[in-house]
């Protein structure tokens, strides 16, 4: 009796392919990126600027006023047109400021005429004390009774007793009071060689 083979069915299985993962919403997270390593910031150098602290203060050994100091050589002075005559107001303040200092005891008081010469004032006077009680008393004197007398006041005032030298500057006179040797170490009246000297007799 014959055989019956059996016919292999092979049946090809086709390989199987995964099915696609459904993206849920947890499987969606995205995995963080990478941060990028920060650039290092240079440090920036902190500049400060100081400002010159203003005020009034004692005038240092190393330096000297505009109103002390003549200017350069062949520099023209443009202050503007001055009266240069003998009697006039710059002339009588200078006057009653050497009489105010001569009121206190003033020694060797001299008045420079300096018109046409400097560029910041008319006359300079410059007088000397004994001690530093007397320079601040001569001080004293002198801006009261120009006060009093011509209801004037100083448009600036530098130094103190402890530095010998005290200034008063009315604008068209500088007062100048000096200990002896701080006179002597500035030396005005060689610095201003070329300024006539403004007849004055104490009264």
């Amino acid at each position: 009796m014959p055989v019956k083979k059996k016919a292999a069915t092979a049946k090809k299985s086709a390989p199987r392919t995964a099915a696609p993962a459904r993206k849920t919403a947890s499987a969606a997270k995205k995995a963080p990126a990478a941060k990028k390593p920060a650039a290092r910031k240079s440090a920036a150098k902190k500049t400060t600027t100081r400002r010159a602290a203003t005020g009034t203060r004692s005038i240092p050994a190393t330096s000297l006023p505009p109103a002390v100091l003549p200017p350069p050589a062949g520099l023209p002075v443009t202050r503007g047109s001055r009266d240069m005559g003998a009697d006039t107001p710059g002339t009588a303040l200078a006057r009653a400021v050497a009489d105010a200092a001569d009121m206190k005891k003033g020694e060797h008081i001299v008045i420079l005429d300096v018109r046409g010469l400097s560029m910041v004032t008319d006359f300079l006077v410059i007088a000397s004390a004994s001690s530093m009680p007397h320079l601040r008393a001569i001080r004293n004197e002198i801006a009261e009774r120009i006060h009093e007398e011509r209801n004037e006041k100083p448009h600036s005032t530098q130094g103190a007793a402890e530095s010998q030298w005290m200034l008063l500057d009315y604008g068209d006179v500088v007062a100048h009071i000096f200990m002896a040797d701080r006179r002597a170490l500035y030396a005005l009246e060689d610095l201003w060689g070329d300024a006539p000297r403004l007849a004055w007799t104490p009264s």
